[in-house]
């Protein structure tokens, strides 16, 4: 109930104040006191919160809830305010009603079972595979742009139950912290995980930054319960596998930059929400004071270390179900309708009234014994030795001893080079020629989202200088005959037709189904993975690619042009972006092209189909660039712009990388970069690889040493320092690693102050040696700091993460509004102001009044140099027209939530309310 009437606190004007007294809450009806007297009587009947007045917001409000009888008080405006708005979800009721029906629907083994490939396993794209049952959902490792594929393609993670881990690799476990939170969101009330020890500690190191508050997160050890994972009940009983790599491989692999996980987690790591609970330092974690105990912790880090070379095979099958009874043959026999029909169904024969004898297995289905799949992943030719010696995968070879036994179907996330490999290639060929293998690796090429190529033909249409075509060309393009077919003005004119297609090449490979024909090895059907590739498990055995995906760009155009005036409106945009460019613009010694920004990501919290987490490519020149923030799946937007070849010589140009501050969604993206960058230098024969600059907190150290420990090697590969270390009024670096920093990116300055956000957020401002510019804020508040250090800068990009409407509830969250954000560039006499990091609500278009000449919108992979700044604006009045039903949506929600306000005031003076 308190949680409503703070949101009803958001509803009151700016700049009022108002005691609410809350009475009859059990009953959740409110009322609106015309006395404070009565409030401060009995302490044990009231509840009190209040939030105290911020220098940026005027709005002080306490909440005070009574226990008072509310039998004679009336209905009023307010409690049909209360009785309409929109509730919190209660995650815990959510929990109770997930379990109660696990333990409903458990009774019966599962009827349809089957595999969904989700991330294809392409370089930049995500690897995971979503296994289905009624009952209960699976996911075999969680890349990066897990949670994003899935929102995408709507596929149900709300029952997940299991996430099973092959191999401790980041392009594995990516994505978990992502989709923990979606779980936890969803009301899911535990999540198991499975695979090599110390696969938890990354729960553990992140829970820092990230919240799991109402998610019981459990590891279990692969060889527990002798390596089985379920019971009779559970709709999938699996066998973890372990797999070793040989002893000259696991040394080879693990010499390098070998780190206690100790060294660099000594130092306590703040919570990053304390700030939601001022009297709070630090938030207690009781669920895991296990990890804090030294002596569990060293043995838990040992066995980690130690298993760091270890991958785990999953031998999967649903429990044997009845075959299905066949209606229309018991008729034929004469049963009758009723309980013979029961004792059919249950395997039993029944003797009819006039004597005959109807046998079970005459008018049933066969039974279904469980058919087997095998999730599969040896990471380097090391393992193979192991894999070839195991003996669990014999049973359901070619020498099973039922045809029952042989498996269905193999999932490999083994890599190309090494799937290619004799020896693996001979272990694939003991499995039937009946037996499917579907390939999760590196050799696809299909990242998975339609949705990015969606909004990018569009934008495209509108600005190919600032909005080019992406590079991912995994996706094929339908084959549209009417390509020629003219788009019409709402006039009835016929316009220019626009031929899309003529600009790609619509060429689509068959990459469903491929046969090695060198291979001296006889082997089943190789399907090579693409999102949403499906095998049925159960009822029938089948490969479903009916859910492939197209791209469609001139039917993506068509939907531009449906809209009212679009036309018109696009071409008046066209001609003022291709106007001559404004005097102003060459006051600086700049060059053509650079600094050139790339926005690959722009939205907050959690990606969607559209924007991305926060990352901002700056390319100071031909051979530098800089990385500001890097939130989850940041490097798949480099390979989806850039394409894979191309990405490659992105990441050897950069030199630093800055993180504002420690939420997930602004830096969990680094590691995969970091690896991706070193494997970058070696595809180039370089492998004296250059250290990467991470500008960031200091307690970033914590996290990243842990992961080290226990994943895999990645501490020798970056040099840390700390943005603390570079604070504008307290420069306390040593002068020579300053000078040296600054000549690496070729930086007259670089200063940094904290911002009003979670502990240890900065803004960076940058000044080249050319003489330009540019300040980022990160996430905050309108901060004074920000504006100090960016006076008279040239571009400042700055967040706006809620609308003008939502004002309290930025203050709250400490972001800025569109106003906010555009007045602390003016505040800062900033040349410009590229306005970023939306709330995913504003998806497409962020809501404005206005938007003044110096002010341009940020969209995912948008490349602007300084010559493009004068122009942004012209864009809005397109974007509007162009996305119009998504902007007359969010009108209509915010004029709904303007008159509930309005009718909250109005309501208030009815009542006279005492003002504090």
């Amino acid at each position: 109930m308190l949680r409503h009437l703070a949101s009803l606190s958001r509803l009151l004007p700016h700049g009022t104040s108002h005691r609410v007294e809350c009475v009859g809450l059990s009953r959740g009806t409110c009322f609106i006191s015309e006395s404070s007297r009565r409030l401060g009587g009995s302490a044990s009947g009231v509840w009190q919160k209040s939030s105290t007045q911020q220098a940026s917001a005027p709005v002080s409000t306490t909440l005070v809830a009574t226990r008072h009888s509310s039998k004679h008080r009336p209905r009023n405006k307010i409690y049909n305010v209360l009785e309409t708005m929109p509730k919190k979800v209660d995650v815990k009721e959510l929990q109770g009603i997930r379990l109660a029906r696990r333990q409903k629907v458990r009774k019966y083994p599962p009827s349809t079972v089957y595999l969904q490939v989700l991330g294809s396993g392409s370089p930049g794209g995500s690897r995971a595979l979503y296994v289905f049952t009624e009952q209960a959902r699976y996911l075999f490792n969680c890349g990066e742009g897990t949670q994003r594929l899935a929102h995408e393609h709507k596929v149900k993670l709300s029952m997940t139950e299991h996430i099973l881990i092959t191999h401790k690799d980041w392009e594995n476990v990516g994505g978990l912290p992502g989709i923990l939170l979606t779980l936890q969101d969803t009301g899911v009330p535990e999540i198991i995980l499975h695979g090599p020890p110390g696969i938890d500690s990354l729960y553990y190191d992140t829970r820092h930054f990230m919240r799991f508050r109402d998610l019981n997160i459990e590891y279990r050890h692969y060889a527990e319960n002798n390596g089985i994972i379920g019971e009779g009940t559970d709709p999938l009983i699996i066998q973890c596998v372990p797999l070793w790599d040989n002893m000259e491989e696991s040394i080879n692999s693990g010499n390098s930059g070998e780190l206690d996980a100790d060294k660099g987690t000594s130092e306590e790591v703040e919570d990053l929400f304390s700030y939601e609970k001022p009297w709070m330092k630090k938030r207690p974690n009781q669920s895991n004071d296990h990890y804090m105990n030294p002596t569990v912790k060293r043995q838990r880090q040992e066995e980690s270390t130690k298993c760091r070379n270890m991958a785990v095979a999953y031998i999967c099958r649903p429990p044997p179900k009845a075959g299905a009874l066949k209606l229309e043959k018991c008729v034929k026999a004469g049963v009758p309708a009723g309980p013979l029909l029961g004792e059919l169904k249950r395997g039993q024969d029944v003797t009819l009234p006039n004597g005959n004898v109807v046998r079970a297995a005459d008018v049933t289905e066969p039974d279904d014994p469980g058919p087997v799949f095998i999730v599969m992943e040896a990471p380097t030719i090391g393992y193979l030795d192991a894999l070839l010696e195991s003996s669990a995968f014999t049973q359901y070879q070619s020498s099973a001893k039922c045809e029952g036994d042989l498996a269905e179907v193999v999932v490999h996330f083994t890599p190309a080079e090494v799937m290619a490999h004799p020896q693996y290639q001979e272990w694939m060929a003991r499995f039937s020629p009946s037996t499917s293998h579907i390939v999760i690796n590196n050799e696809s090429s299909c990242m998975g989202s339609e949705a990015v190529h969606r909004i990018q033909y569009k934008l495209n249409n509108l600005s190919e200088r600032l909005f080019p075509l992406l590079k991912d060309a995994g996706i094929p393009f339908k084959d549209i005959s009417t390509v020629e077919e003219s788009i019409t003005s709402t006039n009835g004119s016929s316009t220019e037709c626009v031929k899309v297609s003529e600009k790609v090449s619509v060429q689509q490979k068959d990459t469903n189904c491929k046969r090695d024909s060198s291979s001296q090895f006889l082997i089943g059907p190789v399907h090579q993975a693409t999102t949403l590739l499906t095998y049925n498990i159960r009822p029938k055995k089948t490969l479903d690619t009916s859910n492939g995906l197209v791209l469609c760009p001139d039917a993506y155009l068509k939907e531009c042009y449906e809209q009212e005036n679009f036309e018109t409106i696009l071409l008046n945009c066209k001609a003022k972006l291709q106007a001559p460019l404004l005097e102003e613009q060459n006051s600086c010694d700049i060059s053509e092209n650079y600094p050139n920004i790339i926005f690959l990501g722009t939205g907050s919290c959690i990606p969607n189909k559209t924007r991305n987490t926060s990352g901002i490519l700056v390319n100071i020149s031909a051979t530098k660039s800089l990385l500001m923030d890097c939130g989850e799946g940041t490097y798949g937007q480099i390979v989806r712009l850039f394409g894979f070849e191309e990405s490659d010589n992105v990441l050897r140009k950069l030199v630093a990388v800055y993180v504002s501050h420690l939420h997930a969604d602004h830096h969990i993206g680094f590691i995969r970069l970091l690896n991706a960058r070193k494997k970058a230098f070696h595809r180039a024969g370089l492998h004296d690889v250059p250290k990467l600059f991470l500008l960031a907190p200091s307690k970033i150290m914590a996290y990243l040493a842990s992961y080290h420990a226990n994943f895999e090697p990645i501490m020798q590969n970056f040099t840390l320092i700390g943005n603390q270390r570079l604070l504008s009024d307290d420069l306390n670096l040593d002068q020579e690693i300053y000078n040296n920093l600054c000549s690496h990116l070729d930086m007259k300055a670089i200063s940094m102050t904290f911002v009003i956000h979670c502990q240890n957020s900065f803004g960076v401002a940058l000044t080249h040696k050319n003489g330009w510019k540019l300040v980022y804020s990160g996430d905050t508040m309108p901060c004074q700091g920000l504006v100090d250090i960016g006076k008279n800068c040239d571009l400042l990009i700055h967040e706006a993460t809620m609308e003008d409407e939502l004002e309290e509830d930025a203050r709250i969250k400490t972001h800025c509004t569109t106003s906010q954000a555009i007045q602390v560039g003016r505040d800062m006499n900033a040349r410009y102001i590229v306005l970023t990091h939306f709330s995913q609500r504003y998806s497409k278009v962020p809501l404005l009044k206005d938007l003044p000449a110096q002010v341009g919108i940020a969209f995912d992979n948008m490349k602007i140099c300084f010559r493009d700044l004068p122009t942004l604006h012209h864009m809005h009045e397109a974007l509007v027209a162009m996305f119009a039903e998504d902007y007359d949506d969010m009108l209509e929600k915010t004029a709904k939530k303007r008159a509930a306000r309005e009718r909250l005031t109005e309501s208030l003076k009815t009542r006279k309310v005492i003002p504090l």
